[in-house]
């Protein structure tokens, strides 16, 4: 597919790589650092007329993460057993299409099947608390989770707003079988007598827990960031002598591999309250035995090689049986389940209590299977659906290629195109202007990056290539000290870097994109924390304006901005402080994209990025091959500053406004303010 990037993104002094894609560059007008007009009459031509299509226009880059922990962080209310009213009404108001679970980096270490009925158990949190030295697993600490918002909960969710789900499945201590049972869970028929990966008949289980019919995800990950240190898990880190020195940690991602864990101090996920009822409080930190019957400890990466296993009590090795039930009250047994990783002592009737205070540590081989592995077992229960790999680097594509055994392959593979200002040294921010500016310079690195992932892709894989997806991406990590724009992760300049982003995927021929994130406990959310009562942000808002066009479907079209003005914020101020190169760098400040629906409607977004109050653009827009009824509806963000955001005090500082306006059949002129989102709906004549 031909796509073209149809506005200038930056000066000169920027690669403007096309990277195997056809661009259509425009000449931008005046540089301006503050609110100096362009100097040639602004114009926007759309080409409406079908000879110009850019690609099919895909909702589904309109999806956000949700995350399991702390039920799905408040919104999924156990009492009731239901997603909160409100949350369901926000969701659609902003018109969520794809919403991915279990969620990221805590989600690395999930048992999808523990989160199912009545009988749940802790799970282990995979952001590691205590990751000691990266090279000893043994060291690690994970914080145990409660599993309320489980996978059926996510699923009617989903289905309560009309949306699709992505699934994120967990590698970090899961297998092949276990990934294979959570697509026939999934997506498999009840009541046909078919069960495709043997054992637990899944689709059967799904049925009986109230969902008889198949849910049909077509999205599946394997994975969240593994090319982290502190989500490596098991897997070995950096090679400073390998070439690159990810490459043992990318070969056992591919492939699997085994890893050996001495002296892990056992800790218990599942702790009780003062009642005596099981609560996930616990972690996997050593503790002591307490004296009590029955105690369950908790490695922290299955599985465990059974062979491999040894368990020292007090420093005293104790035997593993294959059941408690036979053992005398004396004998110094425990039972292993290797899988989920537990171990369960006796009650002093069959088998001995561990002594109060005595510790209890584990040798093992932690052993995993690779990419390879869960690819194969997947698609044999279903062949229709799509498997990524997530490793969503460059040095992914070649290694594969080189590693996986002959006839592998990933049907596409995820990245995250994140902006991280503190890991791109760019937050020494001297004003809120100043942190604006480098919000819009790094939204079009991010689509470098997204170019030069697709690029790796195909130069390593035949065709058809496998295709690249967004599962998360966002605007964070601005300084923690010192902020001059504290609210810059929900403020209107984080809805115009999303706003922006949303451009480029679609324009990129993304199929589907997933932000970061829908609730949290902080601010940086589609909506505020939920003791703050949920508050609907400045992105969410420009998600609301831009619903429509994006739910209408059908072609994107080419536009094309000439004389639009050109923003170059001061060098001596983006430059102080050790930043990149990019801190020379200009942008556009119109961008544009548009849309032709099946029942012939165009939809035309623009976007004024300009920071600078009274910094309004006046356009001449023309819409060649359309005749239209010579009346549009307008749906417009403008808020009264870039920083404008919505809180418990200013729930609508940003807003969504509508109204119809007359326009040529096909010409009009339109004035854009600065800092908004705005979008015309033109119904065909």
């Amino acid at each position: 597919m031909d796509i073209r990037e149809t506005s200038i993104e930056s000066a000169p002094r920027r690669r403007l790589t096309a990277l195997g894609v056809g661009l259509a560059w425009l000449a931008a007008g005046a540089a301006v650092g503050t609110a100096a007009p362009a100097e040639a009459a602004t114009t926007l031509t759309v080409y409406a007329g079908g000879s110009n299509d850019q690609g099919s226009v895909s909702p589904l880059v309109m999806g956000t993460n949700h995350r399991y922990t702390f039920n799905g962080y408040e919104t999924w209310d156990p009492a009731t057993g239901q997603i909160r009213p409100d949350i369901v009404t926000q969701s659609r108001q902003m018109g969520l299409t794809l919403l991915r679970w279990p969620g990221a980096t805590h989600a690395n270490t999930l048992w999808w099947s523990d989160t199912l009925g009545d009988d749940r158990r802790c799970q282990r949190d995979g952001r590691i608390t205590d990751l000691g030295n990266p090279d000893n697993p043994a060291d690690d600490v994970l914080a145990a989770r409660d599993a309320a918002y489980g996978l059926d909960e996510h699923m009617r969710f989903v289905e309560q707003i009309g949306a699709q789900a992505q699934i994120m499945v967990p590698m970090a201590i899961g297998n092949p079988v276990d990934a294979a049972n959570l697509v026939e869970y999934l997506n498999t028929p009840a009541g046909d007598g078919i069960n495709p990966n043997g054992g637990t008949d899944w689709a059967e289980l799904r049925a009986a827990n109230g969902h008889p019919a198949p849910y049909k995800v077509t999205r599946f990950e394997l994975g969240n960031e593994h090319y982290h240190a502190g989500q490596r898990y098991w897997m070995p880190q950096n090679d400073p002598n390998a070439s690159p020195p990810a490459r043992p940690a990318i070969a056992a991602y591919i492939n699997g591999a085994d890893r050996r864990i001495t002296g892990e101090p056992l800790g218990k996920l599942t702790r009780r309250d003062a009642a005596g009822r099981p609560v996930c409080t616990g972690s996997t930190a050593g503790v002591a035995s307490d004296g009590t019957a029955g105690q369950v400890f908790d490695l922290n990466y299955p599985s465990a090689v059974v062979d491999t296993f040894t368990l020292r009590v007090g420093g005293v090795t104790w035997r593993r049986v294959d059941t408690l039930a036979t053992a005398g009250p004396a004998d110094r047994v425990y039972e292993l389940s290797p899988h989920v990783g537990e171990v369960r002592f006796g009650d002093g009737v069959h088998g001995a209590v561990p002594a109060s205070g005595a510790s209890v540590v584990a040798d093992y081989t932690s052993t995993h299977r690779g990419f390879v592995d869960f690819y194969r077992r997947m698609k044999e229960v279903d062949p229709s659906i799509d498997v990524c790999a997530s490793w969503g680097q460059t040095t992914f594509p070649p290694l594969f290629k080189e590693l996986a055994p002959a006839g592998s392959t990933y049907d596409c593979l995820t990245m995250h195109p994140y902006t991280d200002f503190q890991g791109e040294n760019k937050t020494d921010w001297d004003s809120a202007q100043e942190a604006h500016d480098w919000h819009m310079l790094s939204a079009m690195e991010e689509r470098d990056n997204l170019a030069d992932l697709r690029a790796a892709v195909d130069a390593n894989t035949p065709t058809p290539h496998p295709y690249v997806a967004i599962s998360e991406y966002g605007a964070l990590w601005g300084p923690e000290q010192n902020n001059p724009f504290p609210e810059y992760s929900y403020s209107m300049t984080h809805a115009l870097y999303m706003a922006n982003q949303w451009m480029h995927w679609q324009t990129m021929g993304v199929p589907w994109a997933a932000g970061n994130a829908l609730a949290s406990d902080g601010w940086y959310t589609l909506l505020g924390p939920a003791d703050k009562g949920f508050v609907y942000s400045a992105e969410a808002i420009a998600r609301e304006a831009v619903k429509p066009m994006f739910g209408a479907r059908g072609q994107q079209v080419l536009t094309e901005i000439s004389g639009g003005p050109v923003r170059d914020p001061a060098n001596t101020v983006m430059c102080d402080g050790g930043a990149p190169s990019s801190c020379q760098d200009t942008y556009p400040v119109l961008r544009a994209m548009a849309t032709r629906a099946p029942d012939g409607k165009v939809y035309l977004m623009v976007v004024n990025r300009s920071p600078v109050p009274n910094d309004a653009i006046t356009v001449d827009v023309t819409v060649k091959g359309f005749t239209g009824t010579g009346s549009a509806t307008v749906r417009q963000v403008a808020p009264t500053a870039f920083t404008s955001h919505n809180d418990v005090n200013t729930p609508n500082a940003v807003a969504l406004s509508t109204w119809n306006r007359a326009v040529g059949t096909n010409t009009f002129t339109a004035t854009f303010p600065p800092f908004s989102i705005t979008v015309f709906i033109l119904p065909p004549a």
